[in-house]
């Protein structure tokens, strides 16, 4: 099975991606190298990345990725994904949304000049702009410091915004804690502790609920499943392992898997398989 499911192929704007690193590594640069951005057209994915999340890049250090949300196959297509940063060490606040879709991700990277500096959004409060600004003030430090290594990366951004067509994200907490964070909580019926949420899968299915049991109760998670709304049941999934819950539990991880696959979710119960093995 590819790692791609049902989407079969990445978006245009990720091939064109390939093309650049091709262009930039025949004048020795690089968007891994300049960028901290490593391109990846395999799976890719810790025991902690969500099931529907497709993988797409990595920083090459602490494990940290960037996918597109598939919303358990909900979206049509990836172009459409929202873009969700997975940074495994910072455990209890390791996942954040971070874009609308791939083409403002590469807003972002245009503005930032860092996928690293993109992932550290994941540690910052929603509620603390300052957060923010301090954030942006030593970028500026460090390029004023290192102005040869950010002369190559102004290169390289200068050739993603010519090939992608980028453009400059004037205010960072406006865009990543309101415009975003607003369009996505529009568009989900439960909240999970990931941040990310559940949709909508289907018109008047049923009253939906977050359901937490204590650890190693999957005697009780089987009850649950066997009652509860379809949203319900990907709300306690997402829950269960942003906690580690399933994890930490053999007999639980069977358990959502063999549900997923119930419900039809066959590409993300491979995923979970594969990343909690």
């Amino acid at each position: 099975m590819s790692y791609l499911g049902k989407y079969k192929q990445m978006p245009a704007a990720f091939e064109k991606l390939l093309v650049l690193e091709k262009e930039l590594e025949s004048h020795g640069y690089s968007l891994d190298r300049e960028l901290s951005l490593v391109l990846r057209s395999d799976f890719f994915a810790y025991n902690v990345t969500p099931f529907d999340v497709i993988t797409f890049a990595d920083t090459g250090s602490d494990g940290i990725h960037f996918g597109f949300l598939t919303d358990f196959g909900m979206v049509t297509d990836l172009d459409n994904a929202f873009i969700v940063c997975v940074s495994p060490m910072d455990f209890g606040c390791h996942i954040k949304i971070v874009a609308r879709n791939l083409q403002e991700f590469l807003n972002l990277l245009y503005t930032m000049k860092s996928a690293v500096t993109i992932s550290n959004f994941v540690q910052l409060s929603s509620e603390d702009e300052e957060q923010y600004k301090k954030l942006k003030l030593d970028l500026e430090k460090e390029e004023k410091d290192n102005p040869k290594f950010f002369e190559r990366a102004d290169f390289v951004v200068e050739k993603l915004q010519s090939a992608l067509e980028c453009q400059l994200i004037d205010n960072i907490y406006e865009y990543i804690e309101n415009t975003v964070a607003d369009d996505r909580k529009k568009q989900t019926v439960l909240t999970t502790r990931d941040g990310i949420g559940v949709v909508p899968l289907s018109p008047d299915s049923g009253e939906h609920g977050n359901f937490h049991p204590e650890k190693g109760n999957s005697k009780d998670v089987s009850v649950f499943f066997d009652q509860a709304t379809t949203e319900s049941k990907l709300a306690f999934i997402r829950d269960a392992q942003f906690t580690n819950q399933i994890q930490d539990d053999i007999e639980l991880q069977e358990l959502v898997i063999s549900e997923m696959k119930k419900l039809g979710f066959h590409d993300e119960a491979h995923r979970a398989a594969e990343c909690l093995e």
